[in-house]
């Protein structure tokens, strides 16, 4: 629908008579300088739809077919076994040291979901307030901190769930486990933030987030991090890498409280969840800060989202990511897959014959996106009883196993898995998100896709779907 350029001039040329263009020439109206990027932007006539970009890799297939030769794992495997099937599993196990040399498609999504859905309910879902009690925070930031969270947990929705937890060295939970809204607990709440003091030492944030991630996911309720903090700690790195690996179940608003508060912790947090970070400078109300990201965390929420890859019999595809969060208005949901034609390497080719992969799906049945955990049975304390410094990650899920959908679309199945496995691994540790672009691929082959039938999870009575 439209081309334009924040850092230079441009010109566009396309046929003068369509009102929209498919093929657009862009040139600079100056030489260029080399020093800047250039940034074109590009308005789709259909911004809500699917778009689906395919870029070409540095190779054709006779050239690709020449530099594997060369290469020795495809000469030694070769060597004992030249069989079509063995030129196959090494072109598939080598997919992801290929990428630059095989086509590459990206697919974009960004539903309109007040338009299309008007009926749409807010999400109702699991807001589990963090909070530093370290020393640095006595006098006035607990003070804003108590004042805000009283504030906070009165403008909650009913039927969402809810817990806070106060951390220092160790942490000390409201609740054993979050617990439906209502007046009872609600009062409980705001009995026990009227008395919490920075009285817990140090700043220990990695403990109390491991037990958050630990916790089951209840359906229909995804779990939204407030985190307010004035500190820096020692293992940053550590604290965003947990909270990447689990950013399809957990998206993070942090606060910044004092000048003193970190920067890559607050920032680094909201950017690998795809949630919000806020500053507080001296003096200023932290109330409309955190009632401004309360706002967007309930917004109509599209989740169970599943994206199908439809791909001739002959090809091996490289999908990622492999999973992702719910998607809020506004967000974009953004997959890749690196193609490779094997056809020269099988004897006899069915090119009618499809392979589909799944790239995105839903952790839990019904409506929710999110992992569930299967640390159910992990033991909780309440309030006033205090944890560990340090607490033990449950392990992690395949994190290429993904249930198979039909469109992207919600899907009406309950745990049904279609998975592109990785053969013989190791769970990996990082999951590539949109938010992290430098991720490197996980390096473990792919297989054929195949069905398993997994253990169906019955919510519980109290737990209904409100999205």
């Amino acid at each position: 629908a439209g081309v334009e350029s924040p850092t230079h001039e441009i010109r566009a040329d396309a046929d003068p008579s369509a009102r929209s263009a498919k093929s657009i020439v862009i040139t600079l109206a100056n030489k260029h300088t080399f020093d800047r990027p250039v940034e074109i932007l590009i308005h789709p006539s259909e911004p809500h739809m699917p778009h689906v970009l395919m870029e070409e890799g540095d190779m054709t297939p006779a050239e690709y077919e020449r530099h594997l030769k060369g290469k020795n794992d495809f000469i030694k495997g070769t060597k004992k076994d030249p069989s079509a099937e063995k030129k196959t599993d090494i072109i598939r196990k080598r997919l992801n040291k290929d990428i630059p040399h095989h086509p590459v498609i990206m697919l974009n999504f960004c539903p309109d979901l007040r338009t299309l859905q008007p009926d749409l309910q807010k999400a109702q879902g699991e807001f589990i307030f963090l909070v530093d009690r370290s020393r640095s925070m006595s006098g006035v930031n607990i003070n804003r901190v108590k004042d805000a969270l009283l504030v906070i947990l009165k403008s909650l929705m009913p039927a969402c769930l809810f817990n806070v937890i106060g951390f220092g060295s160790t942490f000390k939970t409201l609740f054993p486990a979050s617990q439906a809204y209502c007046e009872e607990s609600l009062a409980m709440a705001c009995e026990s933030i009227k008395r919490i003091r920075a009285d817990m030492g140090g700043t220990n944030i990695l403990s109390p987030l491991k037990w958050v991630i630990r916790q089951p996911i209840h359906r229909g309720h995804p779990r939204l991090l407030f985190l307010l903090t004035d500190g820096a700690i020692s293992n940053t790195g550590k604290v965003l890498e947990l909270l990447r690996n689990h950013s399809c179940s957990t998206r993070c608003y942090s606060f910044g409280i004092g000048p003193n508060a970190c920067r890559r912790l607050v920032r680094g947090l909201a950017a690998v969840s795809r949630g919000i970070a806020e500053f507080l400078a001296e003096g200023e109300r932290l109330q409309p800060k955190m009632i401004k990201s309360l706002k967007k965390a309930m917004a109509p929420v599209l989740s169970d989202v599943s994206v199908e890859w439809v791909f001739p019999e002959s090809t091996e595809v490289l999908v990622s990511p492999v999973s992702t969060s719910c998607l809020f208005p506004g967000d974009r949901l953004v997959g890749y897959g690196i193609v490779c034609d094997t056809s020269p390497y099988i004897s006899n080719p069915r090119s009618d014959k499809r392979r589909r992969y799944s790239m995105m799906h839903s952790q839990e049945s019904g409506s929710s996106v999110f992992f569930h955990s299967q640390e159910e049975g992990a033991g909780v304390e309440s309030w006033n009883h205090s944890r560990d410094s340090e607490g033990c990650c449950p392990a992690e899920p395949d994190p290429l196993s993904r249930r198979a959908g039909t469109d992207v679309k919600a899907s009406s199945r309950r745990r049904a898995y279609s998975t592109t496995q990785i053969a013989d691994h190791e769970p990996c540790k990082k999951v590539p998100t949109a938010s992290d672009p430098g991720t490197a691929l996980v390096k473990t082959p792919l297989r054929k896709t195949h069905l398993q039938d997994l253990q169906q999870v019955s919510p519980e009575p109290w737990q209904m779907d409100f999205q």
